[in-house]
């Protein structure tokens, strides 16, 4: 087992103890053939030295734990997703699709600078007809507001 997500070339034994290094490597290699981070940290732990065991230290040291999950992540960093791109016209509009894609579980990544809403692209009508919609609600405002100033201008 140790072969699976060891450096064989660096294989060292005493009459009770082996050595073998883990290198990035090897426990890539490892990954590749189906075995997580998690089954080669509990196959440390269960072939610890019977001296580590009866100590309070921990069975495998936290840097060489923390490295074995480190090197798993490097797996799963990057994930493709299809998204659709949406341009919003001002900020008001901006925020408030940002706000109903990630009520609705759409929302993928936004660019506050440039006014762009990334979503997921199954969901991608639905977040459509809901700027259309905010978009028709904000120019229906908009009209109010122009149409009460201009009463006010006349009674002036």
């Amino acid at each position: 087992m140790l072969g699976l997500f060891c450096d064989v070339q660096t294989f060292r034994s005493l009459p009770n103890i082996v050595f073998y290094h883990i290198t990035r490597d090897s426990v890539k290699g490892a990954f590749k053939l189906g075995i997580t981070a998690k089954q080669i940290l509990r196959f440390l732990k269960m072939h610890a030295h019977p001296r580590i065991r009866s100590s309070n230290h921990p069975l495998v040291p936290s840097n060489v734990e923390d490295q074995i999950w480190l090197w798993n992540r490097e797996r799963t960093r990057v994930q493709f997703e299809e998204v659709y791109i949406h341009q919003c016209q001002n900020a008001q509009e901006f925020q408030a699709v940002v706000t109903y894609a990630q009520d609705r579980g759409a929302f993928s990544w936004s660019d506050g600078n440039k006014l762009r809403v990334f979503v997921k692209y199954v969901d991608a009508e639905v977040v459509v007809s809901f700027a259309r919609r905010w978009r028709s609600r904000a120019a229906q405002r908009r009209a109010r507001e122009s149409e009460g100033r201009m009463r006010q201008s006349a009674y002036s």
